[in-house]
């Protein structure tokens, strides 16, 4: 957490308590294995937009081993379309997803999530990004032609670690990743056609709706 002060973060965490036992193990399970899975405020927060958005059809870029999709899937009754460049990690997502009795909703692409929306002609009311950083550019362009009037754009960890926000926490290895970040976020803050919000939740949460539909 880079957004707010570490004793917030206790507090927050603690307040608001994991409710699911199976969910509760695929957060330890991420944690021992060293995988990125969402923040449990975002997790929070996206379960309480999506009840009240009510998406038909989601996508998902960045499956990761399926924690989100869980998440997102629980919260609606959406159809969802997930996809992960990592096969391993795709393996446990369909195992995890298949546990809870939620693949019938779900399906998972294996392969590079650029390729994949360059080609996709699907339409969604929601869209949840959190593949790789360097191609938030990319990805953004191409969910835009696919978003549903009045669908919104979720992209997670735009602060990418508090590096955009933080000399003291800038790594030089990741500046061309950081000035890719800052440059989409510029372009999207500047731009007439779109509604942006910026949330200071886990490590930065962009909401991107387009206006004057």
């Amino acid at each position: 957490m880079y957004t707010t002060e570490p004793f917030i973060e206790e507090f927050l965490n603690e307040l608001v308590p994991e409710k699911d036992n199976y969910l509760k193990e695929m957060r330890r399970f991420a944690e021992e294995e060293e995988v990125p899975i969402i923040d449990r405020q975002v997790e929070n927060y996206l379960a309480f937009f999506l009840s009240v958005l009510k998406p038909r059809t989601i996508l998902e870029l960045g499956t990761a081993i399926g924690y989100s999709a869980s998440v997102m899937a629980r919260a609606t009754n959406a159809v969802i379309t997930t996809v992960e460049l990592d096969s391993v990690r795709a393996i446990n997502a369909r195992t995890h997803l298949q546990n809870q009795h939620l693949e019938d909703r779900v399906d998972l692409i294996v392969g590079d999530a650029a390729e994949f929306i360059t080609k996709d002609r699907g339409s969604y009311d929601f869209i949840f990004i959190d593949a790789a950083k360097g191609q938030y550019e990319v990805y953004l362009k191409e969910c835009l032609r696919l978003l549903n009037e009045d669908g919104v754009i979720c992209m997670d960890n735009v602060l990418f670690h508090g590096m955009l926000a933080s000399k003291a926490l800038f790594k030089r290895r990741k500046i061309t990743i950081v000035k890719r970040l800052k440059r989409m976020l510029h372009t999207v803050f500047q731009s007439d056609e779109l509604s942006v919000n910026l949330l200071p939740v886990g490590d930065g949460v962009l909401m991107i709706r387009r206006l004057n539909e």
